[in-house]
């Protein structure tokens, strides 16, 4: 309806200006054109080198767009919200990484005299990935996102307008909130597995379960292509646990060769305890687990959550 309205507006006006100079009242139709019209495509380049990071949560900012420029980000109908294929007023850029699990919401409250429009882009260098965009249509109007979660990665939120810089609309003061979670870092080449046992020697005899452990031996396991484990895996991410230990020691876990002088978990006589470690696989998929109780047995629990390759 607003828009409407501008429109006639605009009609209204060509037909005054009939009666006047025709060069005249060419150049402020167009001037008026230019500062009423918006969904017009603008060209340029578009940069998010300079975006303002939000690294903790809950963020709060307040800036203005007023006289800032328009990056000329051109995006498709892929949004979700209402609003149409291009930006062309004036914007500020902030740039936010989210890991697995993410919810994150943004609120978004312009100044009572502009007409905000926000969307989040996965790629600022292409309009074509936009992610999720709210358009109101109304000045004044607050417009939120979420709470939504992301596919890990880094994302660019666009605070806009689709009314040019020269219109009442198009720029102006605002807040913005965002609160939620990032959700856990991705840490490169790992790769997360569900929670699985992979060994316990309190199982019947074989490569993954009996007997216990005995003092000053050491045991060798197969990893690979168990619980989800590759070939490819350099390393796993476990829990260790030990219980039943007849006497007190400790457990080294290492790929093979000599046994590095680093213990992975200590314990007494008849207590069960557990650690997390990542630890490295040989070349041939295993790990090897030396026990260092002065006599005795113990028995060992391996958990796997992930590995790395």
């Amino acid at each position: 309806m607003k828009l409407q309205f501008r429109l006639l507006a605009l009609c209204l006006l060509s037909v005054a200006l009939l009666g006047t100079d025709a060069s005249s009242g060419n150049a402020q139709a167009a001037a008026n054109s230019r500062a009423v019209t918006p969904l017009a495509v603008t060209a340029g380049g578009d940069t998010c080198a300079a975006a303002t990071v939000i690294a903790t949560l809950p963020y709060d900012d307040t800036s203005d767009t007023t006289g800032k420029t328009d990056q000329g980000l051109f995006l498709n109908m892929t949004c979700a919200g209402a609003g149409a294929v291009s930006r062309e007023g004036p914007d500020l850029v902030y740039t936010f990484t989210v890991g697995t699990g993410s919810s994150l919401t943004f609120t978004l409250m312009p100044s009572a005299s502009y007409d905000a429009t926000i969307y989040i882009v996965g790629n600022c260098t292409s309009g074509s990935s936009c992610v999720v965009e709210s358009d109101t249509g109304i000045e004044g109007q607050t417009e939120t996102i979420g709470p939504r979660t992301f596919n890990p990665g880094t994302y660019y939120l666009y605070v806009d307008s689709v009314y040019p810089a020269d219109d009442i609309l198009g720029s102006g003061t605002y807040t913005l909130h965002v609160a939620g979670t990032f959700g856990t870092p991705v840490v490169p080449g790992f790769f997360t597995v569900t929670p699985c046992r992979i060994l316990d020697t309190r199982d019947p005899a074989g490569q993954l379960g009996g007997p216990a452990l005995a003092a000053g031996a050491t045991r060798v396991f197969p990893i690979w292509n168990q619980c989800g484990v590759p070939s490819t895996a350099k390393s796993v991410s476990v829990n260790i646990t030990v219980t039943q230990p007849t006497s007190q020691g400790h457990l080294i876990l290492f790929p093979g060769g000599t046994p590095p002088p680093v213990s992975a978990i200590n314990f007494r006589a008849g207590q069960t305890r557990a650690n997390n470690a990542i630890v490295p696989l040989s070349g041939t998929g295993t790990i090897s687990v030396a026990d260092g109780q002065g006599s005795g047995t113990t028995h060992f629990i391996l958990d796997v959550n992930g590995y790395f390759q």
